[in-house]
């Protein structure tokens, strides 16, 4: 096992050498990394891995103390886990185990939980390009850790790693508020839009630097997604291959599809199933981060009676979906998709009325391009328009791009 941990400690330093500090994500400085397990949990290629060697570097870079690994590393197996983690911290006075890709190792669950159990002051810090097996598992762990959620690029983390431009953030009421001077203020960004629509199509995953090709980008994304249900899903699950291809049909409907309801059971209808597997299947999505909804405000009878809306997770899946079949998405739909991508991603809840596109805080925003109008909508209490296409504010009118400064 010694020879084992030199290797580990050797790769470490390996991968730590080649990682950058000059950009971090958001989430990074939020974390309180003093606590005794930290899990952090999101969609494949969102740079989880990258967060963890930042800190590492930082923080433990010639600390011997500390040790990094991926969940997967063949150097190890099935019950070595625990083992390891117990003569890295007899022997080498191990204080920080960093466990990257933990939901790749089988039995994580407990071995993670005997490690916080056995070993009173060692610090864990974990990752799971999955959330399903994370948040349902047969051992609890949040009583033991904080779990935190790391999404893809915000269009302002984009504007910092890929051009440079270090932007503040700003919550929904500060924008409310003061959508015209912040526009102002960005409109002396040059090609502002210009860096906007390239987001929507090629920014959201922070791998998008590694290729200016958007093919390339799209053939990684679909990877990441067929790992994700033939990978994660199938094995969590434990479903029938033939299945499978469902949970594609699915991703491919939804990528086509202007925004609305999405009617469950002609869904099922077109697919062959009933409507028990096709609401399961939807909500498993939902939690592989493939997709997201935007409920109903409706509450009661109401509610059950009228569906919410559902969405793939973002305007670059869409993108790369829609290309692997063909066509180009629905603008309308990447809009909608970008500003409820961005609200729940900031941590907000927002939902669906009877007019406008969704609500959020009381404030309605109808969504579209340039020339979309309040018109019938003005009756509406806090009523503006997010629209597309415009770099400054006018009354009632926000720039869609704005909603892209919110994390």
């Amino acid at each position: 096992m010694n020879e084992v941990i030199q290797n580990i400690k050797e790769t470490q330093y390996i991968l730590l050498n080649r990682i950058d500090l000059s950009f971090k994500r958001s989430l990074y400085n939020k974390i309180d990394f003093r606590q005794k397990m930290i899990g952090i949990i999101g969609p494949r290629g969102v740079g989880k891995t990258t967060l963890i060697l930042q800190y590492l570097k930082e923080k433990h870079y010639q600390d011997e103390k500390s040790i990094y690994l991926s969940a997967d590393n063949v150097l190890f197996k099935k019950g070595d886990l625990l083992n390891l983690v117990r003569e890295f911290y007899l022997k080498y006075g191990g204080r920080l185990v960093c466990l990257d890709e933990i939901h790749r190792y089988e039995n994580w669950n407990q071995e993670l939980k005997n490690i916080y159990d056995t070993f009173p002051d060692l610090r864990i810090i974990f990752s799971g390009s999955s959330s399903l097996s994370l948040v349902r598992g047969k051992y609890d762990l949040s009583r033991r850790g904080i779990v935190y959620n790391l999404e893809g690029l915000s269009f302002r983390e984009y504007l910092s790693f890929k051009h440079s431009l270090h932007l503040k953030s700003f919550d929904l009421d500060y924008l409310v508020k003061n959508y015209q001077d912040i526009s102002l203020n960005l409109s002396k960004i040059s090609n502002i839009l210009k860096y906007f629509n390239q987001y929507l199509i090629q920014g959201y995953y922070p791998f998008f630097k590694e290729t200016n090709n958007h093919q390339l980008y799209f053939q990684q994304i679909n990877n990441a997604v067929n790992k994700n249900i033939y990978e994660d899903i199938i094995s969590f699950y434990q479903l029938k291959t033939q299945n499978l291809i469902v949970f594609k049909q699915i991703l491919y409907f939804l990528s086509t599809i202007k925004p609305g309801n999405v009617s469950v059971n002609k869904l099922a209808h077109n697919l062959g199933k009933n409507y028990a597997t096709i609401a399961e299947y939807l909500n498993i999505l939902s939690k592989a981060r493939l997709i997201r909804f935007l409920p109903s405000d409706k509450n009661g009878y109401s509610l059950i009676r009228r569906a919410k809306k559902a969405f793939l997770d973002n305007p670059n899946l869409m993108w790369a979906i829609t290309h692997n079949l063909g066509h180009k998405p629905e603008i309308g739909t990447i809009r909608e998709l970008f500003v409820l991508n961005q609200l729940q991603n900031a941590g907000y809840i927002p939902v669906y009325p009877n007019r406008g596109d969704l609500t959020i805080n009381n404030y309605t925003f109808e969504i579209g391009g340039k020339s979309k109008h309040i018109g019938n909508l003005k009756s509406i209490g806090k009523m503006y328009l997010a629209l597309d296409d415009i770099i400054v504010a006018s009354k009632n009118r926000i720039p869609l791009y704005l909603f892209g400064f919110l994390y």
